[in-house]
């Protein structure tokens, strides 16, 4: 017998005692779910994807995202991007950057089909989180240092973008950046400039090129997170972010995630019914990543970045089932706390989600779709390798066999 099994049967009972067993405790509200808005519901929707091919001595990536709005009237828009690259440097953070430059693109699509007056839907977390810069240098140096890499080999941005830098400033990146035609801009921008040989990581500078690099990806993606919900804010739009699969267990604090708690106690009192419980509000950017505020802002000072995550932007969460029997899920709710109630913008949010189409486990059936237009087939991969038409050798572990 296997070992593996062998010790899946001796530790069965602990585990189905813990996951099927009396559910943990958690004190919540389960309250009834607004009356779902009357007549068709004006909404967009958007998701990502992303695929790679490990080769011998490199990785080739791909992204896609595919965007969609639905008017109250009917009428429907659809777009989709993609990039296909490798990332550079190789042995920086390839993963995160990786699920950056696909965060970049869902934004991208999400920005060009936004509905009026609905709700924008989105699949996940808010992709608002900084990123790591570097403790050595401040947002500001690895921006400065970005720039005057932009000044000197401008030629790599040709065709990307109609900002220009012609000072080594930190406002120029920003308008490079927020004029860009093609992203992800960095993405596609480092390519050049490491096929041009301007990546000397080996350079006096290396160190802080590299902060330079995190610093510019992530101000891509603030920067276009910001215009988004901005831009659903003026058209009276409200940006939920839908967590099927969410782990947390902030809100229970429990040994198993909140949703698994919720569903259990639930169940154990009979109750099947839609409905909905907050979990958090969140009237401080620092609060929802759960660090202290030191007096030293996380957020670049540059446009008004700063202004919008330390100053308006808020989140409340909550867990919610949209049909009797039905799966329940998170959703996070991104608001304007000058402008709103927690309240009134989350009981809006459900109003609309619930007079969306919906699958049989209650689940916003738009979110699937996008979920399937977006995924990075392994048909799609293949084309992309031909594309490149390199000798293209495949990662091997037949060292290892003996």
């Amino acid at each position: 017998m296997s070992s593996v099994v062998a010790d899946a049967l001796e530790l069965r009972d602990i585990i189905r005692s813990l996951v099927s067993g009396a559910p943990e405790a958690c004190d919540f509200e389960w309250r009834s779910l607004p009356e779902p808005s009357k007549g068709p519901v004006a909404y967009s929707v958007e998701d990502g994807g992303q695929g790679d091919r490990k080769l011998r001595t490199y990785t080739l990536f791909a992204v896609k995202a595919w965007g969609a709005s639905f008017s109250d009237n009917g009428q429907f828009n659809s777009v989709q991007e993609g990039f296909v690259g490798l990332v550079v440097p190789q042995g920086l953070e390839p993963g995160q950057r990786l699920r950056l430059y696909r965060q970049v693109l869902e934004l991208d699509v999400s920005a060009k089909s936004a509905a009026r007056g609905g709700i924008a839907l989105f699949d996940g977390t808010p992709p608002m989180r900084w990123g790591r810069v570097g403790t050595e240098v401040t947002w500001g140096e690895s921006l400065e240092l970005a720039a005057r890499v932009l000044v000197n080999r401008s030629e790599a941005l040709k065709g990307l973008t109609q900002g220009t830098c012609t000072e080594p400033d930190v406002e120029c990146v920003l308008d490079i950046i927020s004029n860009a035609s093609r992203r992800p801009l960095t993405a596609r921008a480092l390519l050049r400039l490491a096929a041009q040989g301007g990546l000397d990581l080996n350079s006096g500078n290396g160190r802080k090129i590299i902060y330079s690099v995190l610093a510019m990806e992530n101000l891509e993606r603030l920067y276009l997170f910001k215009s988004v919900v901005e831009k659903a804010w003026s058209q009276n739009s409200i940006p939920v972010f839908v967590v099927k699969t969410s782990r947390s267990t902030s809100f229970c604090n429990r040994s198993l995630p909140d949703i698994h708690v919720i569903e259990g106690a639930l169940r154990a009192k009979g109750n099947l019914e839609p409905g909905y419980t907050v979990a958090n509000v969140y009237n401080s950017i620092y609060d929802y990543f759960g660090l202290k505020e030191s007096g030293r802002s996380m957020y670049p000072d540059v446009g008004d970045l700063r202004e919008f995550y330390e100053n308006r932007l808020s989140v409340v969460t909550a867990f919610v089932r949209l049909r009797r029997g039905g799966y329940i899920f998170k959703v996070e709710v991104v608001y304007d706390r000058r402008a709103q109630s927690y309240e009134q913008v989350l009981r809006e949010a459900l109003s609309k989600l619930s007079a969306l189409p919906l699958t049989a486990e209650g689940y916003p059936l738009p979110l699937l779709m996008a979920d399937s237009k977006a995924r990075v087939t392994s048909a799609e991969m293949d084309a992309a390798l031909r594309a490149v038409s390199l000798d293209l050798v495949p990662e091997s572990r037949s060292v290892l066999r003996v």
